[in-house]
């Protein structure tokens, strides 16, 4: 293996930036390019976004890339990762029509709701995250959007559409716009009309590793790539789940972004089923079997908490979350639930809200940012209590993505959940699932070995016992405040 020469350009296609990592055949990391953009918020609890952006995002990184390290034009390989649920919309000449509704949008409540009468799924298969009831919220509201629409899309596929000119997508995005028959593995195509869509907007449904169209010549020269790169279908960022950690039987891996993905691999015999419909299974990264939820606005809610209060002079990010650990666990009393956009697991309810509990004029900035922090790690523990009620013995925890490396939030999660963590990797997730995803594809290795070699060895962090006790009331008044709030979400409908 030439460790030296870039092997794969893996590309994850993020809410707020793009990320494109260069790794060797040894799956190294060479260089990493980052590429920030907005979003629009015209209204509250609504978030669009622009994909002429993302494709802008990757050839400037990608640039990037190809001056800092020789050998992009003789890259093995290209793949793509990103942001699931935003369904990109394509008009007949190929351009994506306004307005991109985001993942976080929360607009379609009343559209869910609908479709769930209608539908009767699990909330895990069908939320108003998702795509359809966003395009049915379009067919209501903005029906010339939908009149125009040729074909239907996801973030990273759209991104390779730029790339190869070939539209396509794979099960994962299919799963994450409630279009997908979890039976069969196939489009629920009969779905598609409740939302006044014709069914033939679907693209073709291919294998993860499987090779898509090579690059166009133009995109190709113009960006210094290799016109003969074997160009990766993919699969969305819910590869975090298995990016984060090596996957195993007992160890929690909480990848914590924006959202926090909490799953674990289940053993070939293991049988798991939340009756409450909680947690879930997730079946479409083979050959893993991956138990577990997501919750919503975990780093977000922390992000929030310091753009919106830090001042024009405030402190940087870090320096805030380095001066909230100056408070001694539990706060002073101070509570905060981080469900600033409703929740998914585990009550999978857009009416909740989030908010702080226990305010007194004794607290300040760092009791604020300490109960976010807080309050992201009692949501981690209220999913392993679930585990445990499921028969599913919790006996690590594995922590990965941006929340890892805020610091203190780490230790705070095990000192919180009493468990001891370990840190396999921060940021470098599901990128890494593209490198394995690539090496299948090429035929070197098999997707677990590629994976299981990505990783390095473990920083491992000890929970500390002498916490346990103001942890443990801290967490008692966090499940009373948030049965409170779900309670009165039910009250709001």
């Amino acid at each position: 293996m030439d460790a030296q020469r870039p092997s794969l350009l893996a590309a994850d296609v993020g809410t707020s930036s793009l990320k494109a990592v260069l790794y060797d055949d040894a799956g190294r990391a060479l260089r990493v390019a980052v590429r920030r953009y907005d979003y629009l918020t015209p209204q509250p609890g609504w978030a669009e976004g622009d994909p002429c952006a993302w494709w802008q995002a990757f050839c400037e990184a990608t640039q990037e890339l190809a001056a800092d390290v020789a050998g992009l034009d003789r890259l093995d390989a290209i793949a793509f990762t990103g942001q699931m649920h935003s369904a990109v919309l394509l008009d007949a000449a190929g351009e994506p029509l306004d307005p991109t509704i985001l993942w976080l949008d929360r607009r379609a409540d009343r559209e869910t709701a609908e479709l769930q009468a209608e539908l009767g799924l699990p909330p895990y298969e069908l939320n108003s995250t998702y795509s359809l009831p966003k395009l049915a919220w379009l067919r209501r509201h903005r029906p010339d959007v939908l009149d125009r629409a040729r074909a239907l899309l996801w973030p990273k596929d759209y991104l390779r559409y730029r790339l190869t000119g070939q539209i396509a997508t794979d099960l994962t995005e299919c799963g994450g716009a409630a279009l997908l028959d979890w039976s069969t593995g196939d489009w629920a195509r009969e779905r598609l009309p409740l939302a006044g869509l014709n069914p033939d907007i679907l693209p073709p449904i291919l294998p993860a590793a499987a090779f898509a169209a090579p690059p166009r010549p133009d995109v190709a020269a113009e960006l210094g790539l290799n016109p003969d790169a074997r160009v990766i279908v993919g699969v969305g960022d819910v590869a975090a789940l298995i990016g984060g950690a090596p996957p195993r039987p007992g160890r929690v891996v909480c990848s914590m972004g924006s959202s926090s993905m909490i799953f674990m691999a289940l053993a070939p015999e293991q049988q798991a089923a939340d009756a409450a419909g909680r947690l879930y299974v997730y079946p479409f990264l083979p050959p893993y079997r991956l138990a577990g939820g997501v919750s919503s606005t975990t780093g977000a809610a922390l992000v929030w908490l310091w753009q919106q209060f830090r001042g024009p002079a405030g402190a940087s990010f870090e320096e805030a979350a380095a001066a909230a650990l100056e408070v001694a666990p539990g706060c002073d009393g101070l509570v905060f639930l981080p469900y600033l956009a409703g929740e998914r697991s585990p009550y999978w309810s857009d009416d909740i809200r989030g908010g702080f509990h226990g305010l007194r004029l004794s607290h300040d900035a760092r009791h604020a940012t300490r109960a976010v922090m807080e309050g992201i790690a009692f949501s981690l523990r209220h999913l392993l209590d679930i585990y445990r009620e499921m028969g599913l013995p919790v006996t690590e925890l594995a922590l990965a993505g941006g929340g890892a490396k805020t610091p203190g939030l780490a230790q705070l999660v095990a000192d919180t959940c009493g468990l001891d963590a370990a840190i396999y990797t921060e940021e470098e997730t599901v990128t890494r699932v593209l490198y394995a995803l690539a090496q299948q594809a090429l035929g070197r290795q098999d997707l677990v070995s590629a994976l299981e070699r990505t990783f390095p060895a473990p920083t491992r962090l000890t929970h500390q016992p002498a916490h346990a006790a103001a942890y443990d009331a801290a967490y008692a008044r966090y499940r009373r405040f948030s049965d409170f709030a779900a309670r009165e979400a039910c009250r709001a409908r």
